[in-house]
């Protein structure tokens, strides 16, 4: 992975009022933490700029003070006098800032927090290598998505199907217990842990020491550690500052310090409105992105063909950031036919300009996985995508800083046309489209991989967006609705050409479904995926059926571990009801519990009562109808000739 280097800038925090960084030797596996005096920066508006300027420079602490024209929202094409400022202190950053407001003056540029400039300002990238270190300052290595990440010894700390599990640079181990966990990790001395945030205040409940296990514990959920750190890099946002992280604010903090380079003022009170629309009008503009109504039912021979990065490609391809939509006075404006808004190609919007270095950072992570089959670069390409996704919920965000409504429309608008081209160019090669999902699309008909290939090639051509062979399915199989002969269009599976299996929405993956059943499903399904021709299949079936026979006997019978039918809750669940069940008002997250007389009670609750065998054998029934039938591979034979005869029957979208 390229050379390391012996000491890493790890870490930056406030402490009192002065700023430390903390370095990390690879070669004694030590922490050094020392203070550096890093400017500060504050930001204030209104009032006579010159003289409050003068005043500042006045005060002991403050560095300096001066004025500056910055670009405002909601289309940075005016300026404004800011006042700018630079201290030392954290103290006085936060007393000049606080008086200010109290005099009436407003206070801008209060996102990021003031330590992610100063470390951005300073050119100091947290979790990279030192190139050089003096008391006067610290100069860290310019990151090359090669480099390893220091080698730590780190814990990773979560919830999975009721069991906490621990991860370490050299295992992985499950404790049924929050005790054995805590037990497991107070031995311990590490540089770092990471952690459900659920989990961790649990831990703590139990064995308060276990904060005194690492230098420091980032509490923002179950990622890797390589995926911390590249957002750490990403963002200049330190582990210090990541407990409770989102994707939302790493994507946010990219953007607003791309925005202080270009002197725009990140005012979190101002944002985009929304200017008033009939009902036809938003009918027509707020539409979403294409999701076909996939006709349920078995398919041979498919082909999926994804867009890579979508959504952030469009963003990036016609310039849409929210001061880019529907600007006044725009020199070069361009209005595309299938959406009502104007884009400004005046300069690069602050979103699009964000975004696009993104997306090149993920094909550079996804070339070197490939090269070198080293997972780091998964985890770092994962957790670029996870912004990448985030990028476009937050560009409607009514709450975000750099978006809008509008440039949203515009992106779904665009995704349509785009899908719109891709499937009527592969139906013109003679092929059938069955299914689309955004950005995939899936076609029936292809027998070999070199002719998905082509498939993709011409997707490319057509639209001028990128695209990949997601899968190139031997069978692909659509479940019906669980309540319906519908199909749900984010659930399918199938069985690839290559002999592996692809598994979306199924009871089986999804989170809150018991082991058991998962299990059960799960054997199920590798029956069918032994199968390699409609009449072996016919036989699968008879097969997975028999699997889930055998389940339902155990259930019955109660041969079951309880703990193989525990329902695993996080804390979200309180926000998806207006009354919360007895279960999140009476015990914390996250929750293990268990059906008894069809409702969901703590796990600990239900050892003393019998569980519901009717409610489990009900999800066990739920997997059976996940199966194909022998009617769908019928089905599949009159579809097949029907689509030889000319009758596409496309999904409906």
């Amino acid at each position: 992975m390229g050379f390391v280097l012996a000491k890493w800038v790890l870490d930056a925090y406030v402490s009192s009022e002065w700023v430390f960084l903390v370095f990390y030797d690879e070669d004694s596996h030590s922490l050094e933490t020392r203070r550096f005096d890093l400017d500060l920066y504050g930001y204030i508006a209104g009032g006579e700029p010159g003289l409050i300027a003068a005043e500042l420079r006045g005060i002991d602490g403050v560095v300096d003070a001066w004025v500056e024209d910055w670009r405002t929202s909601p289309f940075y094409d005016s300026l404004k006098p800011i006042v700018v400022f630079k201290t030392r202190s954290y103290n006085v950053l936060r007393n000049i800032l606080g008086l200010a407001s109290v005099k009436g003056l407003r206070v801008v540029n209060t996102y990021p927090h003031p330590l992610v400039e100063a470390l951005y300002r300073a050119g100091i990238q947290p979790v990279t290598p030192v190139k050089s270190l003096s008391n006067g300052g610290v100069k860290t290595t310019k990151w090359d998505p090669g480099m390893a990440d220091p080698a730590l010894d780190y814990a990773l700390v979560g919830f999975e199907d009721g069991y906490y599990v621990l991860e370490s640079p050299e295992s992985r181990e499950k404790f049924w217990s929050i005790e054995e966990l805590a037990e497991h990790l107070s031995s311990r001395r590490l540089h770092l842990g990471f952690a459900d945030p659920y989990v961790y205040s649990r831990l703590i409940e139990v064995e308060p020491g276990i904060a005194s296990v690492a230098y420091r514990w980032v509490t923002g959920g179950f990622y890797s550690p390589h995926e911390y750190f590249e957002w750490s890099r990403l963002s200049y946002t330190p582990l210090s500052l990541m407990n409770n992280i989102t994707i939302g604010r790493v994507l946010t903090t990219i953007e607003a310090l791309y925005a202080r380079d270009r002197r725009i003022i990140v005012d979190k009170s101002r944002g985009r409105r929304e200017g008033w629309r009939s009902i036809s009008e938003l009918l027509l503009s707020d539409r979403g992105g294409v999701v076909y109504q996939p006709k349920p039912g078995l398919y041979w021979w498919v082909c999926q063909a994804d867009f890579k990065s979508l959504y952030p490609s469009i963003m990036v391809k016609y310039n849409v950031s929210g001061e880019t939509i529907d600007k006044p006075n725009c020199g070069t404006p361009v209005k595309p036919e299938w959406t009502p808004h104007t884009i400004c190609l005046d300069e690069e919007g602050v979103v699009s300009a964000s975004i696009g270095r993104l997306i090149d950072l993920k094909d550079v992570y996804d070339k070197l996985y490939k090269e070198t089959g080293d997972t780091v670069y998964e985890e770092r390409k994962k957790a670029v995508k996870w912004i990448l996704v985030a990028s476009f919920g937050y560009l409607g965000y009514r709450n975000s800083l750099f978006g809008s409504v509008m440039a949203h429309e515009v992106v779904t608008s665009t995704s349509r046309e785009v899908l719109k081209r891709a499937r009527l160019v592969v139906e013109e090669m003679g092929y059938r489209v069955v299914h689309g999902i955004v950005d995939s699309l899936f076609v029936a008909g292809v027998g070999e991989p070199s002719e998905c290939d082509y498939i993709k090639d011409r997707i490319v051509e057509e639209t001028g967006f990128d695209a990949k062979v997601e899968a190139h399915y031997m069978w692909l199989y659509i479940p019906r609705c669980l309540n319906s002969s519908d199909s749900v269009a984010n659930k399918y599976y199938g069985l690839l050409t290559n002999g592996s299996w692809k598994i979306k929405g199924v009871m089986a993956v999804r989170s809150d479904t018991p082991p058991l059943i998962k299990k059960a499903e799960l054997e199920a399904l590798a029956k069918l995926f032994e199968a390699r021709t409609p009449s072996e299949l016919e036989e699968k079936i008879e097969e997975a059926n028999h699997v889930i026979d055998k389940y339902i006997e155990l259930v019955e019978k109660r041969e079951v571990d309880p703990r193989e039918l525990v329902v695993s809750r996080t804390s979200g669940v309180r926000d998806r009801y207006r009354r919360p069940p007895r279960y999140v008002l009476e015990s914390k997250p996250p929750y293990r519990l268990i059906y008894v007389n069809g409702e969901l009670v703590p796990f600990e609750e239900a050892l003393n009562r019998s569980y519901d065998v009717d409610k489990y054998v009900k999800l066990l029934e739920k997997t059976r109808r996940e199966l194909p039938s022998r009617i769908d591979i019928l089905n599949s034979y009159v579809e097949k000739t029907l689509s030889r005869l000319g009758f596409s029957g496309a999904p409906k979208i």
